[in-house]
């Protein structure tokens, strides 16, 4: 389990049962890792992340659910990216990601988190949010990309959202992201994975 700065978001951790693994989060997948407490839940998928070893950039699924605080506003800069040599990267914006990026589309179709999460976020309410844009419409997702979406209690949201390429590569690292709001004293991350390759 991560350790956290915001230490009232790393208590409850035995709600989602899942693997543990020694020096990150809990796994709710094979590509999911949780930071769950009392006042935010924090997931990171990285299913389609696993497929863009040599892209520019890297999908990140994330999932944030407001469960203590009046309200929670997030923006791409919300979200930072910590490679395990300490390299800093920030959320790609939407024109570095039409100029320099071809999977988009691609990476909607790799997205897990929704049917992972359906029942633990049963009784909250999801927001709309896109903070990566699209070249064609997708069916049950918002077609403009947002720049702030703000949490009311309860809600939560489900994105994907992109970095550069880490000078570490991917296969075989360990990361941190960060999510950081004006609500939030204290940054929360989650430390995961993506396996070396076979």
């Amino acid at each position: 389990m991560a350790l956290c700065a915001l230490a009232a978001s790393c208590a409850g951790h035995q709600e989602i049962r899942g693997q543990e693994v020694s020096g990150l989060d809990r796994k709710l997948s094979t590509f999911a890792f949780i930071e769950d407490g009392d006042l935010v839940y924090f997931v990171v998928g990285t299913k389609a992340a696993q497929y863009r070893d040599t892209a520019p950039y890297v999908p990140i699924e994330i999932a944030v659910a407001n469960r203590g605080l009046k309200q929670l506003t997030l923006t791409r800069e919300s979200f930072v990216l910590v490679d395990d040599r300490g390299n800093r990267y920030p959320c790609a914006s939407p024109r570095e990601l039409l100029e320099g990026y071809e999977y988009l589309d691609f990476d909607l179709n790799l997205l897990e988190l929704e049917p992972i999460l359906n029942t633990k976020f049963a009784a909250m309410t999801q927001y709309p949010s896109k903070f990566s844009p699209s070249r064609q419409a997708v069916r049950n997702r918002p077609s403009l990309v947002r720049d702030l979406v703000s949490l009311p209690k309860f809600g939560y949201l489900l994105d994907v959202v992109y970095f550069p390429m880490p000078g570490t590569g991917l296969k075989g690292h360990t990361f941190e992201l960060f999510l950081q709001a004006p609500e939030l004293p204290d940054p929360i991350f989650v430390r995961f994975d993506l396996p070396p390759p076979k």
